[in-house]
């Protein structure tokens, strides 16, 4: 019995000595497992601010960071073009018509032909007017007459007696001086009648231009109320119309009304996609504003030497401001609004986003001007503002400008007012161009 109670003493003492050991064995374990992890968060946290670092491992990790599409802030030239669609138009066209009654004689063009003021075109049968010509002149040759035979009559009577000449006999002979004189007036007036009428028989181009088709030929009898003898249309200068809606107008209005060289450009394009090469000069605008389309008309001018601009025709007219008007632009998608008006996140060197308040100008398509708040060079978040917050770090990724490198959603966002960038202003000012996102 006392053999039996001693080897169940050993026992017990060797049971409780494995339990001890094994607790060791667990501390020493969670004692490796926590230098591990602080010589770990040592690592990742070397070289930052240690309020960042620990900022970040509290609040937020940065395996919990959310990722944003970022944008460089760039400046674009804001003196966007504009495009219409033009409609080429005569300066002057004429519509010749006969002044007098008669057969044509003489047609002294070719139809189709290019005229010169003062060609002779038509000739009308002459021969009656020729004569009426004539009498106007005998009639002024008679009334001559009776004016110098009534004024002797008059000088005898006013320098005889006076005792043998009646007052009535004076009176008559001054009233004859008198209506003769009138009836000359008369019959001058009529020979220069005549003769205005006899040279609208010949039929001259007003204006310099396109004549077309002869309507009436030799032998045909035209009067003043019928149709037209031929059209004259001035080539060159030649203008140039189109609608500018009133938006753009009003915010090009002092630029149209001051046109030169140094103020505003216009050029045209072609049907067959070439450009003009000459410069335009502004003609006029209309003053009423069209009710049903909300768009008013400008004229342009273009010299056309060549007739290249055919009247009737259609061209695309582009308009831009000549003076640049550069300054940084963002996407709308990156504003955001709150309480204090409008807001970007600017995503610092460490990959922190801070907010900044911005004043935006015009809307060009998917971008807006910044007036003050940003600058070129400036990495904001584009997209993805939904999960920022103020002083939080963030994992921004910049895509590629190449189409290939673009989602089609992206692409699908562009519009044909996304702006071309400007590269920030070096010694020489404006750097070139190169395109956006």
């Amino acid at each position: 019995m006392v053999f039996s109670k001693n080897k169940c003493n050993e026992k017990k003492r060797a049971h409780i000595g494995g339990i001890g050991l094994r607790i060791l064995k667990a501390l020493f374990a969670i004692f490796l497992l926590t230098v591990g992890s602080l010589l770990a968060k040592s690592y990742f946290t070397k070289g930052l601010d240690p309020a960042l670092a620990l900022d970040a491992a509290v609040e937020t990790p940065e395996s919990q960071a959310p990722s944003v599409v970022g944008y460089v802030v760039e400046n674009a030239d804001l003196s966007v073009a504009r495009e219409y669609i033009g409609l080429v138009e005569p300066i002057q066209t004429v519509f010749l018509m006969t002044q007098v009654p008669g057969q044509i004689d003489a047609v002294h063009f070719k139809d189709g032909s290019m005229v010169k003021r003062g060609d002779l075109l038509f000739t009308i049968d002459d021969k009656q007017y020729q004569a009426n010509v004539s009498l106007r002149k005998a009639d002024l040759s008679k009334a001559e007459a009776a004016l110098s035979r009534a004024s002797k009559y008059y000088e005898r009577l006013n320098a005889a007696d006076k005792r043998s000449v009646s007052e009535m006999d004076l009176d008559t002979a001054t009233s004859d001086v008198q209506q003769c004189k009138a009836t000359i007036e008369q019959t001058k007036a009529a020979l220069t009648i005549a003769q205005i009428d006899l040279g609208h028989t010949k039929v001259t181009a007003p204006i310099s231009g396109w004549i077309g088709k002869a309507e009436a030929t030799r032998g045909n009898y035209v009067v003043p109320s019928g149709v037209p003898l031929a059209t004259i249309v001035q080539l060159d200068p030649i203008r140039v119309s189109f609608a500018v809606t009133d938006k753009d107008y009003l915010e090009h209005i002092e630029a149209f009304r001051t046109l030169k060289d140094s103020v505003y450009e216009t050029t045209i394009k072609l049907a067959d996609g070439a450009e003009y090469p000459l410069k335009s000069e502004l003609d006029f605008e209309d003053k009423v504003m069209d009710e049903k389309t909300g768009t008013i008309k400008m004229h342009i001018r273009f010299k056309n030497e060549d007739s290249i601009l055919t009247p009737g025709s259609m061209v695309d007219v582009r308009t831009k401001p000549a003076k640049n008007r550069v300054s940084p632009v963002i996407p709308q998608e990156a504003v955001v609004n709150d309480a204090s008006g409008d807001i970007v996140y600017v995503i610092d060197d460490a990959g922190i986003a801070h907010v900044r308040e911005v004043s935006l100008g015009a809307e060009i398509g998917t971008t807006r001007e910044v007036i003050s708040g940003l600058s070129a060079g400036e990495r904001i978040v584009r997209s993805g503002t939904q999960s920022v917050r103020p002083e939080m770090p963030v994992k921004p990724n910049y895509p590629s400008e190449l189409a290939e490198d673009r989602s089609p959603a992206d692409l699908v966002k562009e519009s044909g007012y996304d702006l071309p960038a400007v590269g920030s202003p070096g010694s020489d000012g404006v750097e070139s161009v190169k395109g956006t996102n």
